[in-house]
Order: C-alpha cells, then sequence, then structure tokens
C-alpha cells in the first residue's frame, strides 16, 4: 500500500510539473495589468477568419507578449526560461525604453492582425518585470463564412453582413462589401 501511495504521489507531482499553468504561478492577469497600466494587450477588431490585437507597453521597459493560434501547443524548440516544461512561443515584442532592443517595435505599441479560425491567445512571461507576467488570454475570432448554407435562414447575422446578399456575395466573389 505504502508503494501504490509513493506512486501515485510521484505522477501527480510530474502533472503538475508537465502543465504550463501550474509550472509557474502567473503573478497578474491581462486584465490586471489594463487596469495598472502595465504592459496588456486589447482587442481592436475581429472579423470573419482574423483577429486584431494591440499590444500595449507604457512602461519604461520592454515587454514580449508570446502568442498562440487557434489552441496550438508548442511541443518542442527553445526551453521557456520562466515557464517550466514549456517552450518560446512566437511573439511580439514592444519595447519602450530610449534604445529598444534590436528586434523590438520601438514605441509604447504595436498593432497586429491574426489569421485564426477560432481564437488567439497570448501571455506575457518574458520582458522586464516577473510581477507583470499573465498566463494564456484568449481573443475569440468570429467565424468564417464557409460557404453559401452558412449565408442562410438568418446565418448572415452572425457573420455581420447587413443583409444575407452581402454575405453570398462574400462567399462568391471574395468581395467583402460590408
Amino acid at each position: 500500500m505504502k508503494r501504490l501511495y509513493s506512486f501515485a504521489l510521484s505522477l501527480g507531482l510530474v502533472a503538475v510539473l508537465s502543465g504550463s499553468a501550474l509550472a509557474y504561478d502567473f503573478p497578474n492577469t491581462n486584465d490586471d495589468n489594463i487596469a495598472e497600466g502595465l504592459p496588456h494587450v486589447v482587442k481592436m477588431s475581429d472579423a470573419p477568419g482574423e483577429v486584431t490585437l494591440k499590444f500595449v507597453n507604457d512602461t519604461n521597459s520592454l515587454a514580449f507578449f508570446e502568442y498562440r493560434i487557434d489552441g496550438q501547443i508548442r511541443t518542442s524548440g527553445n526551453a521557456h526560461p520562466v515557464v517550466t516544461g514549456d517552450y518560446i512561443y512566437p511573439g511580439v515584442c514592444v519595447d519602450n525604453r530610449a534604445t529598444p532592443a534590436a528586434g523590438c517595435v520601438a514605441g509604447d505599441s504595436e498593432t497586429r492582425t491574426f489569421d485564426a479560425t477560432e481564437k488567439v491567445e497570448v501571455r506575457l512571461a518574458l520582458g522586464g518585470e516577473r510581477d507583470w507576467d499573465f498566463d494564456w488570454t484568449e481573443f475569440d475570432v468570429a467565424a468564417a463564412v464557409g460557404d453559401k448554407v452558412d449565408c442562410m435562414s438568418g446565418g448572415w447575422k452572425a457573420f455581420g453582413f447587413e443583409n444575407q446578399g452581402q454575405c453570398v456575395r462574400f462567399v462568391t466573389s471574395g468581395k467583402d462589401s460590408r
């Protein structure tokens, strides 16, 4: 019985160490950072199949916002120096210092549009201060219109079209007249 308990305990420890959210206790959330004037991300807009995000860093520091699209999980790459057991994801570096680091956007913000089917997630775990870090924050993407059937029975409303004809025209021609 003692061996079984010890084995179960060690399995539990392995499970805790392998999950990124459990491998690092993120001190903040994106919403906390917005309220405190710290580096954060704001959803500017979305359209079918894309979302536009603004990465904001009003501090005199560097902030590297990692992102992942449609829940993609990295299983290899450069080991993350902060989040134990995870890897560094692609990101947006916003450096508001007088002399920005190479490869970073100089200034206090950068706006980017991402193509995605469902969502884009952003976290801050690299950059100036560890107490600014926040875990993955989801930004939903408007559903993409697949075919004319998606425009029927009021479906056009869900895609932000003014009428069914606009929706059908978009599907058949690729021209968006919204």
